[in-house]
């Protein structure tokens, strides 16, 4: 038997889906910068995956024991750019309008494969936050918690 990590599919499976007026880029798509592309959400390029355990189930040797493997997947969603409406906080309730959205569809949907379990790990930092280029947006950091059976 084979211990397998599928964090790629599970991102890949994420950037399939689709949210209404939300771009969502996959591991290989993260962009250089966010300007013309909001709304988005990309992996987080800095620490991407985090908290990563892995448990035994059961006895075995060889690659035999049964295994669990968990770990938190952080996400960026960008709203607007810090600027772009009519007085400075005029993005926030879309931008909160977007996020409930993106969450509904990544919890509703069984279409991400390669795991057996996701929940939502924290929603965090919603303001200002900068693209890779130090530009700021409107937007929210969030993880997802991952299970899978490894083996």
């Amino acid at each position: 038997m084979t211990v397998v990590c599928n964090v790629n599919t599970v991102a890949t499976s994420i950037a399939g889906l689709t949210v209404s007026g939300v771009t969502i880029k996959d591991l290989n798509a993260i962009p250089d910068t966010a300007s013309m592309l909001t709304p988005i959400v990309f992996p987080q390029p800095n620490g991407y995956m985090t908290n990563v355990a892995m448990t035994f189930e059961s006895f075995g040797s060889n690659g035999a024991a049964k295994m669990n493997f968990e770990y938190d997947l952080n996400y960026v969603f960008l709203y607007a750019e810090v600027g772009s409406g009519i007085n400075a906080f005029a993005p926030y309730s879309g931008l909160m309008t977007k996020l409930a959205l993106i969450l509904v569809t990544i919890f509703s949907n069984d279409a991400i494969s390669g795991l057996v379990d996701m929940k939502l790990g924290s929603v965090g930092n919603v303001g200002v936050i900068a693209d890779p280029t130090d530009k700021n947006f409107w937007g929210v950091l969030f993880t997802l918690h991952v299970l899978e059976y490894s083996q």
